[in-house]
């Protein structure tokens, strides 16, 4: 099989920060043989190889990638239907919210919550993809991959991806040796709608409320939260909301009484940050350089116009000693920096 590498590949085309500089090497692959072949071609560069899903996750350094970019397009969708309960195979490069479009069209519930996200579906068990009370976690099954290294092929049950709050197994060093090829979830054909999340609480009031409702009122919502990726250099949320322990959020409430909190097993508190930006540090809508945090959810970071990702790592360094330096507390990215 024969795959068509490119060389001197500009990845701010690729990404949706709209940064980044130039690849040694660049493919695309829509088939595990393709994605084989790509990580023997790999093999000869001797550097460890980078994997694009749809570039909406990543930070891609000025200098580029000096070795092979594999942009993953693998696409597949089965669904198996057992009793009430569906499961939906779908391949990583299949665009994320057209997987939620057409589980939601079928009337499969479980996705719904995770309407208009960017990205692709590779992606999500890396991240543990999460939107209004629904985390990816709770859906998947089963995870395909294949090991850069040794070129094995491994079924990954969801106990063994270690799910944890916008983390998994393949966020370690281990895991980040394998690709991604598939990802099944487990959907129901029961309504079970998802609407404990604060603006979906609304949707409550309406007796059987579709499941095309929730998807519209979703896209609704964050259209108006967030920027449209396709034309605005954006990530979404670059930062994590922090978990904290209890004892120290029981300080904090003290001087801010209103922040938001909410409990995370016995003694953990998951800090609202986007409240923290905006109403503590006084930087939602804060920008420099052409970076700025975006003037209707402080969460995300937008990119106007700087071509620098030195500049937008600049600035969220910034925004990162602000948040310690008024409440102590060490906030993490959910962006991936190369």
């Amino acid at each position: 099989m024969k795959i068509n590498v490119e060389e001197n590949v500009l990845l701010k085309n690729y990404t949706t920060l709209k940064v980044g500089g130039v690849a040694d090497y660049f493919v695309t692959v829509t088939s595990k043989e393709e994605l084989t072949e790509a990580l023997r071609f790999a093999k000869q560069t001797k550097i460890f190889p980078l994997l694009f899903g749809g570039g909406s996750n990543i930070l891609v350094s000025d200098a580029g990638y000096r070795g092979l970019v594999i942009q993953n397009k693998i696409t597949k969708r089965v669904d198996t239907v057992h009793g009430d309960n569906v499961y939906f195979a779908c391949g990583g490069g299949e665009v994320l919210d057209d997987v939620v479009a057409d589980s939601v069209s079928k009337n499969y519930w479980g996705l719904e919550n995770l309407s208009a996200i960017p990205g692709s579906v590779g992606a999500t068990p890396v991240q543990n993809v999460g939107a209004y009370g629904v985390e990816v976690s709770s859906l998947i099954t089963e995870v395909l991959a294949i090991n850069i290294e040794t070129l094995e092929t491994k079924n990954f049950s969801n106990k063994n991806c270690s799910f944890s709050y916008r983390n998994s197994y393949f966020k370690t060093e281990p895991g980040k040796k394998w690709i991604i090829t598939e990802v099944v979830f487990k959907l129901s054909l029961i309504n079970t709608p998802q609407l404990e999340y604060g603006s979906l609480q609304t949707l409550q009031k309406n007796e059987g409320v579709s499941i095309v409702d929730i998807r519209n009122e979703i896209i609704k919502i964050r259209s108006t939260k967030f920027p449209d990726w396709r034309k605005v250099g954006t990530a979404g949320s670059f930062f994590k909301n922090p978990i904290i322990p209890t004892k120290q959020f029981t300080e904090l409430l003290k001087k801010y009484p209103y922040i938001p909190g909410f409990p995370v097993g016995e003694s953990m508190t998951k800090v609202s940050l986007g409240w923290i930006l905006d109403h503590v540090c006084k930087l939602k809508g804060y920008g420099k350089d052409g970076v700025r945090l975006y003037q209707e959810q402080a969460l995300v970071l937008i990119n106007e116009s700087s071509d620098s990702a030195e500049q937008i790592n600049s600035f969220a360094n910034y925004v990162a000693e602000v948040v310690k330096e008024k409440t102590g507390i060490i906030i993490e990215r959910e962006v991936t920096s190369v």
